[in-house]
C-alpha cells in the first residue's frame, strides 16, 4: 500500500472553515476513528516556536488546535497539548499566541515538556541517546500539528522538523552543538527523532505560512491549504513538490532517501499537485559551498563560504534573549546589539529564530554570494532572487 498524502483548500482560518477543512483532510486518509480510540490518551504536538499573536505566522493557528481538540474528544479521546519552545513556558507561548485560550475552554491540558528521557526500546540510527520528553512515551496517540515556515538552517520547517520539539527546551541547545556547523548531521539527527516519536498523524496548517527570514521573524503568506498524512516524511516531499522544489532540496528528505526511508511513490488525494502548486514563494538565504577545497583552506574561508546571522542595528532592543539561547555561547551584547564571533559560530541560527523584533537575519558570505551571481547568470539573465531551483542539482 502506497503512503497516502492529503490536500485540501482552506481559504481562511474561520473556525467553521477550518473545522470542515481538518475533517476532509483526514477522511480522505481514513478518517479521525483510525487513528484515535475512545480512552486514548493524545498528545498534540503544535509548532510553538514562541509566543506570537497568530497573524504574525509563527505558530500553528489556535483554529486548528480547537479543531483538531474538538474531533479528538468526539472520538472519547483525552487530548492534551505539548511543545517545548526555543525561550520561555510552553504555557506563557501558548497563552501569546491564542492557544491556550482555546486549549482551557475545551479542558485541553498543557503540558511543559521537563521530563527528558532516553528510550530504551526506540534508538536513533545515528544518534543513540537522544532525549525525548517523557510526555512522547506516556501517549497512545500523536498527532504531529507543524506550521509551513521557511528555516534558516534547514531550508523548511515543516513535519519532520516540528518534532525537534519533543526534546525539552534546556537540551536543544546541546544537540545543536552535537551536530556543530554541519547541517547534513543536524538533518540526520531531525530523522532519527522522526523514528523515535513515530507520530500517528501530522496535519499541517498551510493556510498562511510563512516565508523568507523564518522560522521566526519571516513574512506571511496566504497558501489556503491543509495536508494531513500517517508519514510527515511523505507530507515534506509532497510539500517540496507544491513549491516546485526537487524533494531533496529539504535536507531531512535527502538524509531520509539516503538511509532508504524515503517514498518515490506516494498517493496524493484530495487536490492535484498541480492544481494548487505556490506560483512564488520566497526561501530564506542557505546554501553553503566548499569546492572540494582541503580543511586548512575551507577553515580560512569559512565566513566567506557559509551564510552568518546578521543584525540590524536599527531594529535591536537589546532584549538579550540571542545571546541567553546561543549554544556555543559566543555572542556578546554591548550598548550597540550583540556581537558575533563568526570564527566560532555554529551557524545553528537559533538566535534568529528567537529574536522577538526580527532583527537577526541570514546573509550569505562574500564568496558565496560571489559563486551565486556567477553561477546564476547566464545568456544575460540572471536567476530570481530567492529561486531554490538551481541550487540543488
Amino acid at each position: 500500500m502506497r503512503p497516502t498524502v492529503s490536500i485540501v483548500r482552506c481559504p481562511n482560518y474561520n473556525e467553521e472553515e477550518v473545522l470542515r477543512g481538518l475533517q476532509q483532510a483526514i477522511d480522505l486518509i481514513g478518517g479521525i476513528r483510525s487513528f484515535v480510540k475512545r480512552g486514548d490518551r493524545v498528545l498534540l504536538k503544535p509548532n510553538l516556536l514562541s509566543g506570537k499573536p497568530p497573524e504574525r505566522a509563527v505558530t500553528t493557528h489556535p483554529s486548528i488546535i480547537k479543531g483538531v481538540i474538538q474531533m479528538v474528544k468526539e472520538e472519547g479521546g483525552f487530548p492534551l497539548l505539548g511543545d517545548s519552545p526555543a525561550m520561555g513556558s510552553t504555557t506563557g507561548a501558548a497563552e501569546k499566541s491564542g492557544i491556550k485560550r482555546i486549549a482551557d475552554t475545551l479542558g485541553c491540558p498543557i503540558v511543559e515538556f521537563n521530563r527528558p528521557v532516553v528510550p530504551a526500546e526506540r534508538k536513533g540510527r545515528i544518534f543513540k541517546n537522544i532525549e525525548i520528553d517523557q510526555a512522547v512515551f506516556e501517549a497512545d496517540v500523536i498527532i504531529n500539528l507543524p506550521k509551513w515556515k521557511t528555516h534558516a538552517q534547514m531550508l523548511l520547517t515543516l513535519g519532520v522538523k516540528n518534532l525537534f520539539g519533543c526534546i525539552p527546551g534546556t537540551r536543544k541547545a546541546l544537540w545543536h552543538l552535537k551536530a556543530g556547523e554541519d547541517s547534513r548531521i543536524f538533518a540526520r539527527m531531525l530523522v532519527d527523532i522522526y523514528q523515535i516519536v513515530q507520530p500517528s498523524l501530522t496535519i499541517l496548517d498551510g493556510i498562511v505560512g510563512m516565508e523568507g527570514n523564518g522560522p521566526g521573524s519571516g513574512n506571511p503568506i496566504p497558501l489556503g491549504l491543509i495536508l494531513a498524512s500517517r508519514d510527515p516524511l511523505c507530507l515534506d516531499q509532497v510539500v517540496c513538490d507544491l513549491l516546485g522544489i526537487p524533494r531533496k532540496s529539504l535536507l531531512t528528505n535527502r538524509v531520509a532517501f539516503e538511509q532508504g526511508l524515503g517514498r518515490d511513490e506516494i498517493e496524493v488525494v484530495g487536490e492535484e499537485v498541480e492544481g494548487v502548486k505556490i506560483p512564488s514563494f520566497e526561501f530564506p538565504a542557505l546554501s553553503r559551498i566548499d569546492w572540494n577545497l582541503p580543511g586548512f583552506i575551507r577553515k580560512s574561508l569559512k565566513n566567506g563560504l557559509n551564510p552568518k546571522p546578521v543584525v540590524k542595528k536599527e531594529l535591536c532592543q537589546l532584549c538579550n534573549r540571542c545571546v541567553e539561547i546561543c549554544p556555543p555561547k559566543i555572542l556578546k551584547l554591548n550598548e550597540e546589539g550583540p556581537v558575533f564571533d563568526y570564527g566560532k559560530c555554529i551557524r545553528c541560527f537559533c538566535c534568529q529564530e528567537v529574536c522577538p523584533e526580527g532583527a537577526i537575519s541570514v546573509q550569505n558570505g562574500w564568496a558565496l554570494s560571489l559563486y551565486h551571481q556567477i553561477r546564476g547568470t547566464k545568456f544575460g539573465r540572471s536567476i530570481p532572487k530567492g529561486s531554490i531551483r538551481n541550487r540543488f542539482k
